[in-house]
């Protein structure tokens, strides 16, 4: 595929897009501003789901707008990570290629979609016991085994490796629009969220905080509404996965809310590991405000 870059006076709306880069054993290569440029099979293919005929639109896109293979670039580009998700227009949740299964429950959420959008449009507030009696009469006519084609669609997107990457905590919190794609197939956020229950489905440690703070309505009664310090993210999303283990701090850092007005944590790219957990734990345990301070006691 092609694709342009557009300069900053030129952005006004523009879409984040948050993904697994997967493996990058098998690069592919686009060409962007009349270049060529290599990025990950799964970035690959999530510009082909994306891409609309005929039609721009503006997409920020990590492995193309950071600069990998510069520790400082990647450090600014945190610190502002955010700002870039929270301003924009929608971000694009991408989990993946379809499967026959995904699509089919794809398809059944977008339908448990369009059902609130006309009750709403009319005027109509849905309360939180209302949707599993919305969602029956969206299935009302399906046989047991399509019924179960439904539980093992849902399954199999809330075990795709984008809910265990640590990255998109940050890219789904501070998301004011979101949506979810699948293949060539979309449905909004906050619907996906309240699928597991409506579908007989416990998701896992790790999954259920994630669809906690997705935009929707279980965003404003959740845990996320309550309380998110430094200390309830890092014990929330402990499971979560990083290349780079100093990620599953840094990613953190700019949802935590007892960070935000502190420079005693930064995303620092040319900081050991070690450093990175002793000045986390200092800063839990206010080791910083001793005096005489605390030093390492570890290598």
């Amino acid at each position: 595929p092609e694709h342009t870059t557009a300069s900053p006076e030129h952005i006004c709306d523009y879409a984040a897009l948050s993904y697994t880069w997967g493996s990058k054993s098998r690069p592919c290569d686009i060409i962007v501003n009349g270049s060529n440029m290599t990025v990950t099979k799964n970035a690959y293919l999530a510009l082909q789901d994306l891409r609309c005929q005929g039609q721009d639109q503006v997409l920020w896109i990590d492995a193309l707008c950071i600069n990998q293979g510069d520790n400082d670039e990647q450090g600014q580009q945190v610190q502002q990570m955010g700002s870039i998700y929270s301003e924009a227009k929608r971000v694009i949740i991408w989990l993946g290629e379809a499967t026959y299964d995904t699509d089919y429950v794809m398809y059944y959420m977008k339908q448990l979609e369009n059902e609130s959008f006309n009750r709403t449009s009319n005027g109509q507030e849905i309360l939180d016991e209302q949707w599993a009696n919305i969602w029956s009469a969206v299935v009302r006519d399906l046989r047991p085994d399509q019924r179960d084609l439904l539980f093992e669609g849902l399954q199999s997107l809330l075990h795709r490796s984008w809910f265990k990457r640590v990255w998109i905590i940050q890219e789904t919190a501070n998301a004011q629009v979101a949506e979810i794609v699948c293949g060539g197939k979309s449905v909004s956020a906050g619907i996906f969220a309240l699928m597991p229950p409506l579908l007989g489905i416990t998701p896992g440690p790790h999954c259920q905080p994630i669809l906690d703070i997705m935009p929707g309505s279980l965003r404003d009664s959740s845990w996320w509404a309550k309380k998110r310090d430094l200390y309830t993210m890092l014990d929330k999303f402990r499971n979560s996965e990083a290349t780079d283990l100093r990620d599953k701090i840094y990613a953190l850092l700019g949802i935590s809310s007892d960070i935000c007005d502190t420079d005693l944590l930064r995303a620092d790219y040319e900081k050991s590991l070690e450093d990175t957990i002793f000045d986390t734990t200092s800063f839990l345990l206010n080791l910083n405000e001793l005096d005489p301070p605390v030093y390492r006691f570890f290598d």
